[in-house]
């Protein structure tokens, strides 16, 4: 009984403290609102000769950063009373999980890498220990260990990278950073050790965010509880994202890693996307969905537009967390609705593909190049309208009035959202998130790899509709592929212990004779 009190009482204070930091997110936000930047000195340090400065460091980025991440945190604590009501650990996940959000809030707040490195190992260890919530589940614990794998790459990448950041420019403080990187001449010494940095947090932030080819063990730890999960994807997945969005003012002249970025992200959200259509479990589509969102993320990020990249951060962090919560409720709403699965009309494939290369053309030679990450990111987007558009049998000028008719309104509707998002605060990001790969970036190279972004997701269009047809021996075995989410054998399930039935049918094959596959 006494145990069980204790258990209690701390539940009560970690809940009541992750709603006490969600006020002191608000407190910061408030105080960055009306003075602006600033930073609250903490403590310095200087070992053998190496010195550091640590300090909460207050921004736009960090402000809104803290604020989500702290109301995530709140909500997921408070979803918890109930969904873990009477589980034994339900101690454990509380201290863990507050745990965690103090540290993913230290690491936005950090003023310099060390601090920012050492919450980076801090998060990924409360991760760590809450995706070993059920230790007797033996897929959850394979699952976390393959994920504490990839995560130790992708420091060690990190730290490389950050070792060769204070050989170059003798400082850990960002603001430093960020003046030094700016001052450097092209074609210098420091121009090249700054692609080789880019290029080495890139790998960190892709291994770290389930990017293609680090994403296997993501889709494998669905066996943890939803509020972990909503945690996870809501969360902690995101900060790849936000490293490569505070490195941005320095990072903008490493052009190999926007390129690496663009190309690595447009694949992965092509993949993520085709294996979410090929899934009939809900939370391995949304596992799925998570990486194909990560992938846009970084394409964003690739571009150069690093704005765009912190809304989508914020968007799909409060979308996948609901999400995750609500897993049970969408179930129960899945079998009131059919969802129609028809074919996206050739034609209109067509044309928005063609459309949408004509939109990144004219980014290339608008003002410049200077807005060319924003068009190809609206030619993107439009793909999505037209895999999702049904036309059904109607004459052709009724499609194509309904066609515009829809685009334009879902176009007004989102990008005037995300356009008064920026609009609002672009004053401030200005400074902190740059618009463009930087003055000295070839333009020609910038433009190369939008055009092969782009073909990416036009590729990954045509894909989608072959699968949603998925007739004849070719599109099955593609199918499949992406059924297994990407691996191909007997082998390679069993090295990530893939438990798939030897024989099993997928419902997306209903009318169509079922399929067998031995994996």
């Amino acid at each position: 009984m006494k145990k069980n009190s204790n258990s209690t009482l701390l539940i009560s204070a970690l809940h009541s403290g992750l709603w006490i930091l969600f006020s002191a997110a608000l407190c910061v936000l408030g105080w960055h609102l009306a003075y602006g930047d600033g930073a609250i000195d903490l403590f310095s340090l200087n070992l053998t000769g190496i010195a550091g400065h640590f300090a909460i460091k207050i921004d736009t980025i960090s402000s809104l950063m803290l604020a989500m991440i702290t109301l995530l945190g709140a909500i997921i604590g408070k979803y918890s009373l109930r969904y873990l009501n009477g589980e034994e650990k339900q101690a454990y996940f509380y201290k863990y999980l507050f745990f965690t959000i103090v540290s993913v809030s230290f690491l936005v707040l950090s003023n310099n890498l060390v601090m920012f490195f050492a919450m980076w190992l801090s998060s990924s260890l409360g991760l760590h220990k809450l995706l070993l919530y059920s230790p007797e589940r033996k897929q959850a614990v394979a699952a976390a260990w393959k994920k504490f794998v990839v995560s130790r790459f992708g420091d060690l990448s990190i730290l490389l990278a950050i070792i060769l950041t204070y050989r170059t420019f003798n400082t850990f403080d960002f603001s430093e950073l960020f003046k030094a990187a700016n001052s450097v001449a092209s074609h210098s010494l420091e121009a090249r050790s700054l692609s080789i940095i880019g290029v080495l947090f890139t790998v960190g932030a892709v291994s770290k965010s389930a990017q293609f080819p680090f994403h296997f063990w993501l889709p494998e730890t669905m066996e943890t509880p939803a509020p972990i999960s909503a945690l996870m994807h809501a969360g902690i997945i995101n900060a790849g994202g936000f490293l490569i969005i505070r490195l941005s003012p320095m990072l903008q002249h490493a052009e190999l890693a926007h390129v690496i970025l663009t190309l690595f992200g447009s694949v992965t959200a092509v993949f993520g996307a085709l294996a979410m259509i090929t899934q009939n479990d809900i939370k391995k589509k949304l596992a799925f969905s998570t990486i194909s969102q990560m992938g846009v993320m970084m394409v964003s990020c690739g571009l150069g537009a690093y704005s765009l990249a912190l809304f989508h951060i914020i968007a799909h962090s409060f979308y996948k967390a609901h999400a995750f919560l609500s897993t049970g409720f969408l179930v129960e709403e899945s079998k009131k609705v059919k969802f129609n699965h028809s074919k996206p009309s050739l034609l209109f494939l067509i044309l928005g593909a063609t459309f949408g290369y004509l939109l990144v053309t004219f980014g290339t030679f608008y003002a410049g190049s200077q807005y060319l990450a924003y068009f190809t990111y609206a030619a993107i987007l439009m793909l999505g309208f037209v895999q999702n558009i049904d036309f059904g049998e109607q004459p052709f000028f009724k499609m194509g009035f309904r066609f515009f008719s829809i685009l334009l309104a879902i176009f007004i509707f989102s990008l005037g959202i995300c356009f008064a998002f920026e609009s609002f605060l672009h004053a401030k990001l200005v400074a902190l998130t740059p618009m463009t790969w930087g003055e000295n970036s070839n333009s020609a190279v910038q433009a190369i790899t939008c055009f092969a972004s782009y073909t990416i997701f036009a590729i990954g269009l045509g894909l989608s509709a072959l699968l949603i047809d998925s007739k004849g021996p070719l599109v099955q075995k593609i199918y499949l592929y992406f059924w297994n989410g990407g691996y191909f054998s007997q082998r390679t399930s069993f090295l990530f212990n893939q438990n798939v039935s030897k024989s099993y049918s997928t419902n997306s094959f209903e009318g169509k004779g079922q399929i067998h596959e031995t994996v």
